[in-house]
């Protein structure tokens, strides 16, 4: 386990003023605390996410791809994963038996309608690896927003 540069936290602060009024006593205590996130905390990272064509029309096929490396030392049993545009799920699934250090893509087709649509996609979205808050972030990869004429 790794522990982060300042492994503690203030248990207790208090401020008291002497009988004089003009003194200030100061209670400080610190407790060492283990910290759980280090760098095998991290599970799963998506390394690409793309929406193509750039430049779409009325009926154009758009395909929508994602790629999600396993990032942890261990062999990952499953990994769930989701494609959305606009707030809908277009794709989902689950991977299977998935290597330290593999990486595979997912990708669905979409036929485009007119209008303004974002595009995400996200790595195991209700975190059933219990991945920290902290080494969430690279799950959800920025999305593309896309204007269909």
């Amino acid at each position: 386990m790794i522990f982060h540069k300042y492994p503690y936290k203030i248990v207790e602060f208090k401020i008291k003023k002497g009988k004089t009024g003009r003194k200030m006593k100061k209670k400080l205590s610190l407790k060492k605390v283990k910290t759980t996130h280090s760098k095998k905390d991290d599970k799963v990272m998506v390394t690409r996410f793309s929406v193509s064509p750039a430049e779409l029309k009325k009926g154009d096929k758009v395909t929508i791809k994602m790629t999600i490396r396993n990032v942890s030392e261990k062999l990952l049993k499953h990994i769930p994963w989701q494609i959305v545009k606009n707030k809908k799920i277009l794709c989902h699934g689950v991977r299977n038996e998935v290597p330290s250090g593999d990486s595979f893509t997912v990708s669905v087709s979409w036929t485009a309608i007119k209008g303004n649509h974002f595009f995400y996609g996200d790595a195991d979205p209700k975190n059933i690896l219990k991945e920290p808050k902290i080494k969430q972030f690279n799950n959800l990869p920025q999305g593309a927003d896309r204007r269909v004429k």
